[in-house]
């Protein structure tokens, strides 16, 4: 990349963090990737975070749900691969990690081996990824991803990739620790409580008694006060602050 000083700079500027992740996406694409993931591959304390897949992200929606679903981190090479050792590397090289890894069978690698299948029918075909422990112990893992297969990984790119994710972390984690959303009003919170139990926009204006007018008027408010620009990440991070609770997590209380 010809300007890394400035592409380094933008990350840092970044006031909250999916501007901070929003700035990455942007220059993932000159080295030719498209999507990028921000994952808390352990608890983070540091935060007052648990573990959480896609914290950030800009893979396909359906893919991430598959992917959880399925608790395919189990045999994820690349997730295995950035739990064992800091550091880039090509998507293709954490294969042939778990084939030299003896605690791996072959039903396992079978079922790894799959996976990367579907995840490249799924447009995530190839990438990078970066593993960020911290002084804590504490593991976040950023991945990016392009819809091809390249035989001639450019390793200089490996070494840009890792400096902008290192940049990233810092910059999120620090704007995670600092940052403090807006309150949110009672009807913000009841429609971000029902979008967490799997309801649609028109399924919540049909439940609260209110038009969808009404309902994306609420939306664009939690977005402006979360700082995202979807309503899956704006669920997300509200259930991680605990803004809202799903009564799926909510304590079971007998009478």
């Amino acid at each position: 990349m010809e300007d890394l000083q400035s592409a380094i700079e933008s990350i840092q500027k970044a006031e909250l963090p999916e501007n901070a992740f929003h700035e990455f996406r942007k220059i993932i694409r000159a080295y030719g990737y498209e999507n990028a993931v921000f994952s808390l591959i352990t608890d983070h304390p540091s935060i007052r975070q648990g573990a959480f897949h896609g914290l950030s992200t800009s893979y396909p929606e359906d893919w991430m749900k598959h992917y959880k679903q399925n608790s395919y981190h189990n045999f994820d090479p690349v997730f295995h691969r950035i739990l064992l050792k800091p550091g880039a590397f090509f998507w293709s090289d954490a294969i042939s990690s778990l084939e030299r890894d003896s605690r791996f069978t072959s039903s396992l690698l079978d079922r790894s081996r799959s996976l990367m299948q579907e995840a490249a029918d799924a447009g995530l075909a190839d990438g990078i990824a970066v593993s960020i422990p911290n002084e804590w112990g504490e593991i976040a893992g950023i991945g990016i991803s392009r819809p091809q297969r390249e035989t001639d990984l450019d390793v200089r790119a490996l070494a840009d990739i890792q400096l902008l994710s290192a940049v990233l972390h810092e910059r999120y984690m620090g704007c995670y620790r600092s940052w403090s959303p807006a309150p949110l009003t009672n009807r913000e919170k009841e429609v971000l409580s029902w979008s967490a139990e799997g309801k649609s926009d028109w399924e919540i204006a049909e439940i609260i008694g209110i038009s969808r007018a009404t309902i994306r008027f609420h939306w664009n408010n939690i977005f402006k006060k979360l700082a995202v620009n979807n309503k899956t990440t704006a669920t997300v991070h509200a259930i991680r602050r605990k803004l809202v609770v799903p009564d799926a997590l909510r304590p079971f209380n007998p009478l």
